[in-house]
């Protein structure tokens, strides 16, 4: 059994949306190629980066070819990678104090309750990306 690991709290989702829309050419990608892009052997991170996709692909945000098996991005995620890439507003949340994320957080629960589900899991799963690796350095 191997001990190569593609959880939530080993790569964030996006990083993973990105490597794939960044390398396929919106062809697609197999599950062993991605894994060598983020850093790990294609034999042994095949599996647990398919079992990565196939979580990512129930919450919206890649879709599978089974003819061809290859990963894609979903629309949803299509939409966002593409956001991610043009998006200056970040130097702006960059800049403000600590003390106003409070109300950044306020925002951003609030898209999350009444936003697209795809969205929302991405919201959730980057909190939980964030606040794991936070808590495994403790």
């Amino acid at each position: 059994m191997s001990d190569v690991h593609a959880t939530l709290y080993d790569f964030r989702d996006i990083d993973l949306m990105h490597k794939i829309a960044e390398n396929t050419n919106g062809r697609g990608i197999v599950a062993g190629d991605l894994a060598e892009l983020i850093g790990l052997e294609a034999e042994d991170g095949s599996r647990p980066v398919g079992i990565r996709l196939s979580w990512m692909k129930r919450y919206g945000m890649v879709a599978y070819d089974p003819d061809n098996k290859l990963w894609k991005l979903s629309k949803s995620g299509g939409r966002i990678v593409e956001s991610q890439l043009r998006a200056p507003q970040f130097r702006v949340i960059e800049n403000l104090p600590d003390e106003s994320m409070v109300e950044v957080m306020a925002m951003v629960t609030s898209r999350f309750q009444r936003g697209e589900t795809v969205l929302g899991h991405m919201l959730r799963r980057e909190f939980m990306y964030a606040t794991g690796k936070a808590r495994q350095r403790r």
